[in-house]
């Protein structure tokens, strides 16, 4: 076996030296006995720990009203040895190599007054609690066990794949503080979209009272042949999600299942932009080995997500869609668009028949559930 020597990120740069100090002083203090309503605190629950064994938290923000929003962040994701040994966070040298993310504590608390988080009257669920898993898991919030790979310089290494053990701690503490809200929104973004719609079932169940139930996933679905057996073999998910998998779109499935074991008492939503770069890249690398921002990406994403809209409203006809086409401007001359927009100033800037996402979003949690953008998949392609 070769020497033990640190991947490139776990080897913090200088910049982010200079940085660490001031960062640490933003952090949300740790929640207390008693919190305080609408300040933010940070959730350490016991034996908790991210992907590579370090402990994590979550971020909660009790409310004024008798509601409850829960967020599942995003950042990529590992179904096998490869891409275990190549996770992605601000220590690495060539971030644009790694599958998903790790080290994210010092920036998490940094986003929480933007998009749906955002302190203002303008946003609906401004007084509503709020509670944030942030994501470092690399198992969409829905592993339960460890994964062994070598690592890139030849030693042995373990992936905690503890995303839905580290949700249960969290529900635990959480529950004491929000006992039987009124209402429950559902939602993430990214790897997060996923989470929200494999682990709605789930905080069904632990409000069995609440009747007012909407679960939002935001710029989350690609296919994989076998997302059944990374469920069962790598995230070693609980028994009850790795039973609703079985195709290759573990969206289409986690929607379905929804939609037939809970009927309108869970309102499933979904959104994304039309040419997402983010997701086009990962289509392009599972069909073509490339993990590269591209136009073809771009195109592989339209065609695909035709194709999901189509199963998706016909597996779940009362689905609220929401679709987009802010160009992303980071990648220009490549005709592409963003990835994700609940978390962000687009959340209430940009329109569709006349409604932000989040007008769209607060309609749908009053029971007015409507499909937006459906015509944005019906250009000709150039």
């Amino acid at each position: 076996m070769a020497d033990f020597k640190l991947e490139s990120w776990e080897r913090e740069p200088f910049w982010l030296k200079l940085l660490t100090p001031f960062l640490k002083r933003k952090r949300f203090p740790v929640l207390p006995s008693v919190p305080k309503p609408e300040q933010w605190y940070r959730i350490y629950p016991e034996g908790c720990v991210d992907a590579n064994g370090e402990r994590t938290y979550a971020n909660f923000q009790l409310g004024t009203e008798n509601k409850l929003l829960v967020y599942f962040s995003g950042g990529g994701l590992s179904w096998n040895e490869y891409t275990a040994a190549r996770q992605e966070s601000l220590y690495s040298k060539n971030p644009s190599e790694g599958f998903y993310m790790v080290h994210v504590d010092l920036f998490t608390d940094l986003r929480m007054n933007t998009g749906i988080f955002e302190n203002h009257p303008r946003n609906p669920f401004q007084n509503w609690s709020k509670l944030v898993f942030n994501y470092n898991t690399g198992d969409f919030h829905a592993g339960d066990g460890d994964f062994p790979y070598r690592a890139l310089d030849g030693s042995q290494r373990v992936v905690h794949h503890h995303g839905f053990r580290n949700y249960q701690a969290v529900m635990e503490i959480v529950k004491r503080l929000v006992s039987a809200p009124d209402s429950l929104l559902i939602t993430g973004c990214s790897g997060g979209a996923f989470g929200a719609a494999l682990v709605a079932d789930d905080l069904a169940e632990q409000y069995p009272a609440c009747e007012n139930i909407t679960c939002l996933a935001d710029s989350g679905f690609f296919r994989l042949p076998d997302w059944h057996g990374i469920a069962k073999n790598v995230w070693h998910a609980p028994q009850k999600i790795v039973e609703r998998i079985h195709s290759d779109n573990i969206m289409l499935d986690a929607l379905t299942s929804l939609h037939q074991k809970h009927g309108e008492r869970i309102k499933c939503l979904f959104s994304s932009s039309v040419r997402d770069g983010f997701l086009g890249r990962m289509m392009q690398y599972v069909e073509s080995g490339t993990f590269s921002f591209s136009n073809m990406g771009g195109d592989l994403c339209y065609r695909e997500l035709q194709q999901f809209c189509d199963e998706l409203r016909e597996a779940v006809p009362t689905i609220g869609l929401y679709f987009f086409d802010i160009p992303d401007k980071k990648q220009k001359g490549l005709d592409l668009t963003i990835h994700c927009i609940i978390g962000g100033e687009y959340a209430y800037s940009y329109q569709q028949s006349g409604l932000s996402v989040i007008q769209w979003l607060e309609r749908a949690v009053q029971g007015d559930v409507r499909q937006i953008g459906l015509p944005l998949l019906h250009r000709e392609e150039s």
